[in-house]
């Protein structure tokens, strides 16, 4: 593994030539960062982790290899964001060999082997990545038997997404498959994430940004952002990992959200958000209501295949005061979601120009409640990494606490391959009793399910 224990500074000075600008989102997290106390957006504890689970023979140096060659692909994977530099700056690195352990398990004794895996996610979870130390991709292969393995792998936060996990498991897979056959891989071309960065900032220039920026000024004037009360005020470092609260949402439920989606031309996404309108109305008891969602980012076709942070945050500003129904709420959500998508742009642009819609983070007893769109092709983009692969959607977690979060509440929701959805609300223990967030989560449900058994009945009353 490359050595980068020097500083960020000292760094930039012995490789001057892959010096590259960082992107909006880059900067966006590092004035996020809370220096090194080991939290924020690059301390080491900001992971992504995903399982795997492989049947068939998995040949470990050609994993080995494999994951590699993709560290070779994605350059990302071995940059590292020089903070102290003048200006910040990505520092590109050459391509490093990949942390890979093996570990045999028992065959008879222990736990279940699913059961299992969900402590390996755990233990994973609670490992550490370095932002400091390239690469910022770990891997571990659990083997139960010679057909029978788990894969893990970690990555670094700041240089990955949801959809950049997939990204590498499709590569990988390809890479896998090169290797064991001696075929030349089969891969879409991509672009590196220092040329997004470089058209990011080109196109924040562009006559449709100045367009954008009209459109936000009139949607964001007199706006707030929705933020919940805490019930122990919001520290300024959190004592011990984040918690997962994780719940279901049944298939009938689900089926009926899309139906009223297809009849109102919108998507589910727009049906959960409506739901979530109505949540906040019931926490806040007002009806003018901006709620923040996280979305892929990834606008642009070309940087479809790129590793790297793409996520932003968009405000989606709706007024249900005028509203009769449910199925009213969701109309006005498409077009408050179809409008505001059409005008994205980079949070750190926003929050910039319009400091005034952001919530009262100065206030500790308000904390940040934050929806998380599902990208749409996350199902595309999976490729099994061996032969015979039987599931590579991600493992719920079901440990109580896991990685570093920015703190509040971050609300993911994923359909399931089996019709329903599950939900996962991440919290600090040091903002929220598990009983607050239990109670939100239950009343998400229970709106939903009533709105979609009867879309026409007065929201007010879900």
């Amino acid at each position: 593994m490359t050595d980068t224990s020097m500083t960020d500074t000292s760094m930039a000075r012995d490789q001057e030539t892959r010096r590259y600008p960082l992107s909006l989102t880059q900067e966006w997290f590092l004035a996020m960062d809370r220096g090194d106390d080991g939290h924020g957006p690059f301390g080491p504890r900001y992971l992504i982790v995903s399982a795997l689970r492989v049947t068939g023979h998995v040949d470990t140096g050609v994993l080995q290899g494999a994951l590699d060659d993709v560290v070779a692909r994605h350059e990302l994977l071995r940059t590292v964001v020089v903070g102290d530099a003048d200006p910040p700056c990505q520092l590109v690195c050459p391509p490093c060999r990949v942390p890979l352990e093996v570990r045999d398990l028992p065959r008879d004794a222990g736990p279940p082997r699913d059961m299992a895996v969900q402590e390996l996610i755990a233990e994973a979870q609670a490992g550490t990545v370095s932002a400091r130390e390239v690469p910022l991709l770990r891997a571990l292969l659990c083997r139960f038997d010679d057909r029978d393995s788990a894969l893990l792998l970690a990555v670094h936060h700041s240089v990955s997404d949801g959809w950049s996990v997939q990204v590498i498991l499709r590569d990988l897979g390809a890479f896998y498959a090169a290797r064991a056959s001696g075929a030349a891989p089969k891969l879409p071309e991509m672009r590196q994430y220092r040329e997004y960065a470089q058209w990011q900032r080109a196109s924040a220039a562009s006559p449709d940004d100045e367009a954008a920026l009209e459109y936000w000024a009139g949607k964001l004037d007199g706006a707030r952002e929705f933020v919940v009360p805490n019930d122990h005020g919001r520290p300024g470092r959190y004592s011990r990992p984040y918690s997962l609260h994780v719940f279901m949402i049944e298939a009938d439920t689900m089926a009926a959200a899309a139906a009223l989606a297809t009849a109102a031309r919108s998507t589910r996404f727009m049906v959960m958000l409506s739901a979530v309108y109505v949540l906040a109305s019931q926490i806040t008891g007002g009806t003018d209501l901006t709620v923040q969602a996280v979305t892929s980012g990834r606008n642009e076709p070309a940087f479809h295949n790129t590793m790297g942070m793409f996520l932003n945050r968009v405000p989606f500003r709706t007024e249900i005061g005028d509203c009769a129904s449910f199925r009213d709420v969701v109309r006005k959500t498409r077009d408050t979601f179809i409008d505001a998508m059409a005008n994205e742009l980079p949070a750190s642009v926003l929050e910039r120009a319009f400091p005034d819609y952001i919530g009262p983070r100065g206030d500790a007893r308000m904390s940040q409640f934050l929806v998380l769109q599902p990208p749409a092709q996350y199902g595309e983009m999976i490729i099994p990494v061996a032969e015979g692969a039987r599931e590579t959607d991600e493992v719920l977690l079901e440990e109580p606490e896991t990685t570093d979060i920015l703190g509040g509440t971050e609300w993911h929701l994923n359909a399931q391959p089996d019709g329903t959805l599950s939900g996962a609300v991440h919290y600090h223990r040091d903002e929220f009793e598990d009983s607050t967030v239990r109670g939100w989560a239950a009343a998400l449900r229970r709106i939903l399910a009533g709105a979609v058994r009867d879309p026409g009945g007065a929201w007010r009353r879900l």
